[in-house]
């Protein structure tokens, strides 16, 4: 599967296109520049992953935050944000004058389970807009910008694919409120 990558926060943020395959107990990620196979395990208090590399054990812990991931990996913690390779292109085609809409598109294939919000509703930055459940797993899918919804492009109970549009919202202007 091809992933965009955000990681970090502010000036250490960086950006990687990565292919990562899971098979079984078996993680392969690569980005290009470097190939990281690993051996994951979960271990007893359901939270976090032992990771063998290279005859090297580590232990990880991923928590979801809204929209970003919050990662524990050898005493550092971290931020990341998965991506559809999509969001990246939309974002390099999009035009600079003004503010474009802001789409919100589906990370991964699942099912929308709940719509937070409606067209005309207005919406902060990291409020929830709809959860959608992807391997077993609920995630709640988050505004990236204040905004007004524009259109709401998915139903409860509708399979959607990764990168297919969700909702669609209009940013707030600069200085106007919500």
């Amino acid at each position: 599967m091809r992933l965009w990558a955000l990681l970090g926060e502010g000036a250490r943020r960086h950006e990687l296109d990565v292919e990562v395959q899971v098979e079984g107990g078996r993680l392969v990620i690569d980005t290009g520049a470097e190939r990281i196979a690993a051996d994951v395990a979960p271990l007893p208090d359901g939270e976090s992953y032992s990771l063998l590399v290279d005859g090297r054990s580590y232990e990880v812990a991923v928590e979801e935050d809204g929209a970003t991931l919050r990662v524990r990996l050898g005493g550092r913690a971290f931020r990341a944000s998965v991506r559809s390779p999509l969001e990246k292109v939309l974002r390099e085609v999009r035009p600079a004058a003004g503010p474009a809409a802001s789409v919100l598109v589906a990370p991964m294939p699942g099912l929308v389970v709940a719509l937070k919000a409606a067209p005309g509703d207005a919406v902060a930055a990291g409020q929830a807009l709809l959860v959608m459940e992807a391997m077993k797993m609920q995630n709640e899918l988050s505004a990236e910008v204040d905004g007004v919804v524009r259109a709401v492009h998915a139903a409860v109970g509708q399979s959607v694919e990764a990168g297919q549009p969700l909702v669609t919202l209009d940013p707030q202007a600069e200085g106007t409120g919500a």
